[in-house]
């Protein structure tokens, strides 16, 4: 299988990974696998540790499950791969516990030298600590990041990468890591002496400003500033990115209200900003780019995202083109349903349905005492988080009720027109009922030599495609 090396530079990098690992746990189609590689030095990032831990849950997930011609199951089925002995970061070397004017080493430098650092950096600059990134200041990473490419990671890289493998660059345009990280990585691919890298197809998601902060003055970084770094960026861009002949693929992202304001943390584990919409639609952006097929000479094509309708406060499905409907709708339900019945129906409860008791010594209390039942229970709760997170966050997101707002599961899609979904039996069983049902009648289509993992997964996966095809007519 080929390969799909995801670059995710800087806080926006990680938030957007963790969308894609959201998606490709619904069962979200993707060819290649994907292999993260975050570039970020504040490594007490907060939407890094979250990302990274959540992408290590789902390759515990995804490694219980086998995947072949006859499996129906499709949650969690793309590989997400560690590059670097579980890991997922390229670490930045001599960072860690210095100021930038320690970094380039100002004070061994001649006198003339020392003026030209100082005509080019403030004196804040100087002095900025480099634990906690570069505090939207691009001219300072265009520095840092200029030696990434000498760590063993990197060269692991290079050295493995092989002819039909693909790279996907994720980078913010309005702050300090992402604006001047993405250029420097481009030019460096491309000058590769790897012939397979050096002309492989690539693609690039730049997000441009879509949040707010709030207003504080102790911090490095202001909002007021966005605008005319994006508009800066943007004419260097034009130069030496896309109007090159180095790039394949340019996704554009952001959202011009920007009317929340997140909390203004310089870095650390404090930074760790709700989902946003603008996130899922840039791991649209590497599902799109992974399902085109590149040949010929590179030129740049250029896309961008649209609603069907002027949604200004809350997204549905139905405000999305029918491309996107199609892709989300329906696996995100299934997921969903499944989600949701995790929540709703204790052990005990499962325990007592005639699908478990079918095949105890699968299906019953060990399996739900199981590291495998455990983390799926784990990512149940991050998932939620994570659909909380969107909805609540301006411009929302909010595919789904919350169970709590709904009586049966079936209303779950929000914006869904009600309709009679159980015809005029009145002993016709309903929501929760209605899906251990099911996965007692469905259990005999999965072999009794399959693993209690797979089992499960491939049982509700059965389950929740029937619903959706049956009940909600998608």
């Amino acid at each position: 299988m080929s390969r799909l090396y995801v670059y995710a530079i800087g806080g926006s990098g990680s938030r957007v990974l963790r969308s894609l690992t959201m998606l490709l746990a619904n069962g979200i189609a993707c060819k290649d696998e994907i292999v993260p590689m975050i570039i970020d030095p504040d490594y007490s990032n907060g939407d890094l540790k979250r990302t990274v831990d959540l992408m290590r849950l789902y390759g515990k997930i995804h490694s219980s499950l086998q995947f072949s011609n006859n499996t129906v199951n499709k949650f969690f089925s793309t590989e997400i791969s560690p590059f670097n002995d579980g890991d997922f970061l390229l670490p930045l070397i001599g960072t860690s516990g210095v100021n930038f004017d320690n970094y380039i080493q100002l004070s061994t430098m001649s006198k003339e030298n020392q003026a030209f650092m100082k005509m080019l950096f403030s004196d804040k600059n100087l002095a900025s600590d480099m634990n906690v990134g570069f505090k939207g200041n691009p001219n300072i990473g265009s520095i840092v990041l200029n030696q990434f490419t000498q760590s063993s990671e990197f060269k692991t890289f290079e050295n493995d990468f092989a002819q039909g493998d693909r790279v996907f660059i994720i980078s913010s345009i309005f702050g300090g890591t992402g604006a001047s990280g993405f250029p420097l990585l481009l030019k460096t691919l491309r000058t590769s002496t790897n012939t397979a890298l050096a002309s492989a197809p690539i693609g690039a998601v730049t997000l441009l400003p879509y949040f707010n902060l709030k207003v504080n003055d102790k911090s490095a970084i202001q909002a007021d500033s966005f605008i005319t770094k994006t508009k800066a960026a943007l004419n260097y861009y034009e130069k030496n990115v896309t109007g090159n002949g180095t790039l394949n693929d340019m996704y554009y992202l952001g959202d011009d209200s920007m009317s929340n304001s997140y909390e203004n943390c310089d870095g650390g584990e404090g930074q760790g900003n709700e989902a946003h919409l603008i996130e899922l639609l840039a791991a649209l952006a590497i599902l799109d780019f992974s399902s085109k097929n590149h040949s010929g000479k590179i030129r740049t094509n250029f896309h961008e995202f649209g609603l069907n309708s002027d949604a200004s406060q809350c997204v549905t499905f139905l405000d999305f083109g029918n491309g996107t409907l199609y892709l989300l709708r329906k696996p995100m339900t299934q997921f969903a349903l499944m989600m949701s019945y995790l929540g709703k129906r204790d052990n005990a409860h499962k325990m007592s349905q005639k699908w478990a008791k079918e095949r105890n010594s699968l299906l019953g209390e060990n399996f739900l005492r199981s590291d495998f039942y455990r983390g799926l229970f784990n990512f149940r709760s991050q998932y939620e988080s994570w659909l909380s997170e969107m909805a609540k966050n301006k411009i929302g997101f909010k595919p789904f009720l919350e169970d709590k707002d709904i009586t049966d599961v079936l209303d779950k899609i929000n914006g869904m027109p009600k309709r009679n979904k159980y015809g005029y039996n009145l002993f016709a069983k309903k929501s929760y009922d209605l899906i251990d049902e099911k996965l007692s009648k469905n259990l005999s289509k999965i072999q009794h030599n399959t693993s209690a993992p797979q089992t499960f997964m491939e049982l509700f996966y059965i389950v929740a495609d029937e619903l959706c095809s049956d009940k909600l007519k998608i």
